[in-house]
């Protein structure tokens, strides 16, 4: 008779909760790492602007091109922000998921040691009866033994 735990249903769907909660928290690191490289190619553009504008100070000086460079300047800092508190939000949202993958590796590990007292008890059992036939078939023989020799 073969061992069929009785909450296997069960720990295949915790399971398969916790791997989605894995894949979810995977999800958000890479959202942040998206935001991360974005905040980078902003700032390395605003280092790029800074560098052509001081490249360009010498001579006449535009002002409807100062002007344009400053909202643009503007502009860019606006997004940094922006993504900023973006990815304050996907951190917040990261911990929840990190929180979610947590609790759901403690069932499933709480539902595979269930599955192993279950196992390990139902292996006892066995053993005990498998001792109980022993000794059983050694008495038969030892009795049949006995009458032989009577």
């Amino acid at each position: 008779m073969s061992f069929q735990f009785r909450f296997a249903t069960i720990l295949q769907l915790r399971r398969r909760e916790r791997d989605e909660a894995g894949a979810a928290v995977g999800k958000a690191n890479a959202a942040i790492g998206r935001i991360d490289e974005q905040c980078t190619a902003i700032q390395d553009e605003r280092q790029s602007l800074r560098e052509r504008a001081s490249e360009h100070r010498v001579g006449s000086v535009s002002v409807d091109a100062l002007l344009t460079r400053g909202r643009y300047e503007i502009q860019l800092e606006a997004e940094i922000q922006s993504l900023r508190e973006t990815r304050a939000e996907l951190v917040k949202e990261l911990e929840r998921r990190r929180a979610a993958l947590v609790a759901s590796e403690v069932e499933v590990k709480r539902f595979e040691r269930l599955e192993e007292n279950e196992r390990a008890a139902r292996r006892a059992l066995e053993l005990h009866r498998e001792q109980a036939e022993a000794d059983d078939a050694t008495a038969r023989r030892y009795t049949i033994e006995r009458r032989r020799k009577s």
